[in-house]
């Protein structure tokens, strides 16, 4: 059974709560987004390379649709 008394949400622009090793001291959202892109994606100018993440996705549906195929062709 889901106890969702325990599920909290986050609203865009909020900050976000970090470990105590900082003391307890809060992080806003956009710092920890950037950390949180992986460097792959990194544009270079604080932002993100949208071709790759496109490439990358399209790359993934492909190796999906080889491996439903694949399966497929087992049955």
């Amino acid at each position: 059974m889901l106890n969702a008394g325990n599920i909290q949400y986050f609203q865009h622009g909020e900050s976000t709560p970090q470990s105590d090793e900082n003391g307890g001291a809060e992080v806003g959202i956009d710092h920890t987004l950037n950390d949180s892109i992986p460097a792959r994606y990194q544009d270079g100018r604080g932002g993100i390379d949208l071709e790759q993440v496109r490439r990358d996705q399209r790359e993934a549906r492909r190796q999906v649709l080889q491996w439903v195929i694949r399966r497929l062709r087992r049955l």
